[in-house]
């Protein structure tokens, strides 16, 4: 095992991840449809970022077409995480145009994953795995050919170690969050698959994300 494999696998021992991705019955990934389960899942998105400081007390959620994808664990009250898939106007190409345009090319169809946000406790951070698993099948199943996110960069080593996204060009300031520093990564999910096996494969089967993910 190399190093980065190695570094991987300790990473998901530490985050205690082999209890989410095992026991599969205690959370409940579902898409809000009706616009009361959106108006909640969006206040969880304010709250959740007013805590964290990320934006000002009077912020408030852009209106964006998208689909959302609501993580529930049981034992939990209310949303353990939340995610938003955008297909068509991407807000990250407000910030990212040049990089989003070499991503797009020639028959490729990118979505963008955003409004992004977990509750506390280490429990509902890793129903991300199952957040990630529901938009990968999603996507898949709509010919989406690639994922998009803009992420603080702190969270890099998560998404390009741990998911495999790549990171595409420099920080700049995010499309909607005032004054947030943030790198946009990517996920080709043409070599998605592929990507998985290689890294995660060999990996014993309660931190196996290739089983996981594609299966």
């Amino acid at each position: 095992m190399g190093t980065e494999d190695w570094w991987r696998l300790r990473r998901l021992k530490l985050s205690g991840v082999s209890e989410s991705l095992q026991n599969l019955k205690n959370t409940r990934v579902v898409t809000a449809t009706d616009p009361l389960e959106i108006r909640a899942v969006l206040n969880f998105v304010k709250e959740r970022y007013r805590e964290l400081e990320i934006v000002p007390p009077t912020w408030s959620p852009p209106l964006l077409s998208c689909r959302f994808f609501v993580a529930y664990l049981k034992g939990l009250e209310g949303p353990a995480s939340c995610a938003a898939l955008v297909e068509r106007d991407l807000p990250c190409e407000k910030a990212f145009g040049k990089e989003v345009r070499r991503i797009r090319g020639w028959f490729r169809r990118p979505a963008e994953i955003t409004f992004l946000a977990t509750q506390a406790s280490l429990r509902a951070r890793n129903t991300i795995f199952h957040l990630f698993k529901a938009l990968y099948h999603y996507a898949s199943s709509r010919k989406i050919t690639d994922l998009l996110v803009c992420i603080n960069p702190k969270h890099a080593d998560f998404y390009e170690k741990v998911l495999l996204f790549e990171r595409k060009g420099p920080r700049r300031e995010h499309p909607f969050l005032p004054g947030l520093s943030v790198i946009l990564e990517h996920l080709d999910l043409k070599k998605a698959k592929e990507r998985y096996f290689q890294i995660y494969g060999a990996f014993p089967e309660e931190y196996n994300l290739y089983r996981f993910f594609v299966s």
